[in-house]
């Protein structure tokens, strides 16, 4: 058995819940849901030829280890040795590693699980080597338009000038409507793009795709009147002592803000340290589930350094896994705000498994449920304050969320009977960048509850 991270033990040892030792609640954005509802948008060089004998090895091991591991032994009481059967057929049948994988993905959608799901040996290569082909550009569907919300330094796309806020209108001279199932781009492929910059004026573009790094992203920034920005995208070896170092260096910052948007989840053990960072008294966050149905306490010893003042948290539609638990624990206890758009509802404890051919299978272990009783696998965590993210936000490049993080802080510090300087600043930067302090978007009150409908998809 492998795990998604290598263990990172340390101050884990001080805990009672060493057993989640190295699980990983989540992958990164392009690959944490299975291919037959959220297909990666990748390239290989080649594609790998297999044989029935080496089909039929992959296939019946990742349904042995479905039926030996998965936290729920009904499987949903799904029929699963006749689907077995059905996609057993298709997966024989498989000239390449793409159609084997697909048939294998096929068969765990039907657990309706984003954690469980197959990684070819292409895939895996290249989640070691660091870096992905394609066009290197993040995509959000808002109001019937594909926009682009990032683009990856670095990246073909990047350097060709492809910039946040163009709405992507064209691939190839076809209208774009978004990223087919299973679409996958080859290094060196040229695709030609024609987008529409934010004052609606056509940019056409050509892509040479090549790859560009998958390095999850770290960010600390001050803001106005000493709030101290943290974002980061993953759970990951490291992250709590990074955080760590820049909060315990300024413990007489305003504010936290913690950027969870677009997080993708990571370990539970770092998850813990990370958490300990703002409590100061022992705390109990939930149960996961096992099998067998005994519980696992998750749970954190107070620490005498943490930080003590206000606390917010920033969440989307893409906030998976243990940042849905973080923000959680946030909101359940007390301890801060949760802001922005209803969270992914993927919270599963998960391990991974190699395969014959090299390739892996990812199978969920455990359920989880908050202190309340709440599970948010399939619900996720619903904001204090819902956010809608509009089409014109992100083409003015406005963040509307850490417009509505300050204004809850100054609310927050008033009612503590703090004096607070801190004010909404003219419309500027959508996001918080190293050399420029951000401007936040100044447009009426905070908003009631509200939900957004989007889509977020990466090449």
């Amino acid at each position: 058995m492998q795990h998604r991270f290598p263990l990172n033990q340390g101050r884990c040892r001080q805990r009672l819940w060493q057993a989640f030792l190295g699980v990983a609640l989540g992958l990164m954005l392009a690959g944490s849901l299975p291919w037959p509802v959220c297909p990666p948008v990748l390239a290989t060089s080649r594609e790998t030829t297999v044989s029935a004998q080496q089909n039929a090895r992959v296939f019946d091991t990742v349904c042995r280890l479905i039926e030996r591991r998965y936290y729920d032994p009904r499987l949903h009481g799904a029929n699963w040795r006749d689907l077995a059967q059905q996609f057993r057929r298709q997966a024989l049948a498989a000239k390449d590693e793409f159609t084997l994988y697909h048939a294998i993905n096929q068969l765990l959608a039907t657990l309706d699980d984003q954690h469980t799901f197959a990684l070819p040996p292409s895939r895996v290569r290249e989640e070691k080597q660091g870096a992905r082909v394609g066009l290197g550009i993040q995509l959000r569907k808002l109001e019937g338009q594909w926009v682009v919300t990032h683009t990856l330094g670095g990246s073909a796309a990047h350097e060709a000038g492809v910039r946040p806020g163009w709405i992507m209108a064209e691939m190839d001279g076809q209208p774009f409507t978004g990223f087919r199932p299973g679409q996958r781009f080859q290094a060196g492929q040229s695709v030609k793009l024609k987008f529409l910059d934010p004052n609606d004026r056509p940019k056409r573009v050509e892509v040479i795709c090549r790859p560009f790094a998958t390095t999850p992203e770290q960010r600390a920034q001050y803001l106005p009147d000493g709030v101290l920005y943290l974002r980061f995208t993953e759970f990951a070896p490291k992250t709590a002592d990074w955080l760590e170092e820049h909060i315990t260096s300024n413990p007489q910052a305003a504010g936290l803000i913690f950027d969870l948007r677009e997080n993708t989840g990571g370990l539970l053990d770092v998850l813990a340290d990370c958490l300990r960072l703002i409590y100061r008294q022992d705390v109990v966050f939930g149960d996961f589930i096992q099998r067998n149905q005994k519980p696992l306490r998750m749970r954190v010893s107070g620490n005498r350094q943490a930080y003590t003042g206000p606390v917010l948290v920033l969440i989307d539609e893409h906030s998976a896994s243990a940042a849905e638990i973080f923000a959680a624990a946030v909101q359940e206890t007390g301890r801060g705000t949760v802001i922005g758009r209803r969270t992914a509802g993927a919270v599963l404890a998960s391990i991974q498994e190699p395969l014959p051919d090299g390739g892996k299978v990812q199978i969920s272990i455990r359920d989880y449920r908050t202190v309340r009783g709440v599970r948010l696998e399939g619900q996720g965590v619903t904001p204090d304050v819902t956010v809608k993210l509009t089409l014109e936000d992100v083409r003015r490049n406005i963040d509307v969320d850490l417009r509505y993080a300050m204004q809850q802080l100054a609310l927050t510090l008033q009612r503590q009977g703090q004096r607070s300087g801190l004010k909404v600043l003219p419309d500027g930067p959508h996001r918080p960048g190293p050399d420029a302090t951000p401007a936040l978007a100044s447009r009426g009150s905070l908003p009631q509850r509200r939900e957004a409908q989007s889509g977020n998809r990466r090449a």
